[in-house]
């Protein structure tokens, strides 16, 4: 059976073989066939990428580190002493180097266009970390993942705080309207945490507290009720010193044992599961959302960094210098390595929430980032940005597990309120974007660099 092609008359300019010829007409036809499928496929193949990724700016928090003090609060409270730690007190741990490593792979598999198959001196990938020794640390072990084959400097500020993840010094910060605006979100009852976390508080106290035999204290007070200051005991007084602060402190000690792989009989001295671990985390996230979400709070934090975060974007879009950019022009993949607190700072500033399927709400667990993706359409010629949330589980932190395949991190799109289009990218256009963060921010508490207004820079 052969293809039928129209008619063409003898005289046609189109005309061009002999229909009569037997077995000639199918094999034309077939070759016809040919040309115009293969130009139809080459067509295809040279039309323009229709989306590009063309940066993108990473601010995680650092990885699995030792607890610090205000997480053991000096075995004031807990019947039996906390585990040992392979590092001293706030330090990165080896394991959490190596959780960090992994997912810088994972990023490196994500944006192969940023960061495969390009030169070291042409890298275009700028680092800045806070000044602990677990922010610049956590740096130089996502870069081991990114750019392994490449030497990337860790930009960090000595003997200074570095104002994009510390709260604004500046004079115009109203000390006591941060209290007065966290204290109003609750009524100025900061009690109610203490009903609020009722059952939370009393399961909290029992994995400090029941225990038995050798090794046990039993004399210990209960975290709820009482305060130790100097090894002096005294009522606690929930307005000034809430037992949530506490237990939210705890918790992150635990959530802590678990991600740096400890067994199971010492994360919370075997009291303590995979299910209690996501029970007592929400105190920890609660807390932090009056604490550091909200909104004059989250103004002095993080103006800064979302000034600069902005100035970026605009320098990326338009290609020219401009004041409060990070790194260079011709970067295009940031990393910012800070804090818990950065993220949730900027997440209150911009008022973005986020959702990680094995976790609480806006958990900020070891080496979870806010992603911004800045792309630019080939067929619309406008910039757009995509924020994501992006984090290992915590399984895949505790158990080093490589992700790839179907191993992957969760990652989801985040909505941005007075700029995001429909779901699921949740695009914003960068004159949007930009016009939300000058909106938020205050340009007085803008200390690093930035003007605090949005550069004049054309944009599309």
């Amino acid at each position: 059976m052969f293809l039928a092609l129209p008619r063409l008359q003898k005289h046609s300019p189109n005309f061009c073989f002999r229909t009569d010829v037997k077995g000639q007409s199918s094999s034309l036809i077939l070759l016809v066939f040919l040309f115009f499928s293969h130009a139809a496929l080459a067509q295809k193949s040279a039309a323009p990428n229709e989306d590009q990724i063309q940066a993108v700016i990473v601010l995680a928090r650092h990885g699995v580190r030792a607890p610090i003090e205000s997480e053991t609060r000096s075995s004031a409270y807990n019947a039996q002493p906390w585990p040992a730690w392979p590092a001293a007190p706030g330090v990165l741990t080896s394991h959490g180097a190596e959780a960090l490593k992994l997912l810088g792979e994972y990023y490196r598999s994500r944006y192969p266009s940023l960061l495969q198959h390009v030169p070291c001196d042409h890298r275009g990938i700028y680092v800045e970390a806070n000044t602990t020794q677990r922010t610049v640390a956590s740096g130089k072990a996502m870069i081991s993942g990114l750019a392994p084959d490449c030497r990337v400097d860790v930009h960090v500020r000595t003997n200074a705080p570095n104002p994009l993840f510390e709260p604004s010094s500046s004079s115009f910060v109203d000390h006591r309207k941060v209290g007065d605006a966290t204290l109003g979100r609750m009524a100025n009852q900061p009690a109610w945490f203490t009903n609020a976390f009722f059952r939370p508080l009393g399961k909290m106290h029992h994995v400090l507290a029941d225990c038995s035999g050798v090794g046990c204290d039993p004399s210990k007070p209960d975290f709820r009720t009482v305060t130790v200051d100097h090894g002096l005991s005294s009522p606690r007084d929930a307005h000034t010193d809430n037992p949530v602060a506490l237990g939210a402190d705890f918790a992150e000690n635990f959530l802590l044992e678990y991600t740096e792989g400890l067994p199971m009989s010492q994360v919370g001295w075997g009291r303590v599961d995979r299910e209690d671990l996501n029970d007592l985390m929400e105190m920890n996230t609660r807390y932090h959302d009056f604490m550091l979400r909200t909104p004059y709070e989250a103004q002095v934090a993080a103006s800064d960094l979302a000034a600069h975060l902005r100035d970026t974007i605009i320098s990326i879009v338009s290609g020219v210098t401009v004041a409060g950019q990070l790194g260079t022009p011709q970067d295009h993949f940031f990393l910012l390595d800070g804090h818990d607190s950065n993220l949730s700072w900027l997440g209150g500033l911009l008022h973005l929430d986020w959702l990680l399927p094995d976790q609480t709400f806006n958990a900020t667990p070891p080496g979870s980032a806010l992603v911004f993706e800045v792309h630019y359409s080939e067929l619309t010629h406008v910039h757009t940005v995509q924020i994501f949330f992006i984090s290992q589980t915590l399984d895949q932190i505790r158990f080093l597990k490589p992700l790839t395949a179907t191993e992957q991190p969760s990652v989801g799109p985040v909505f941005v309120p007075g700029c995001s289009g429909p779901a699921p990218a949740y695009a914003c256009s960068v004159e949007d974007f930009t016009r939300v963060i000058t909106t938020a921010i205050d340009p007085r508490f803008v200390e690093s660099g930035s003007t605090g207004s949005t550069p004049s820079k054309e944009l599309k």
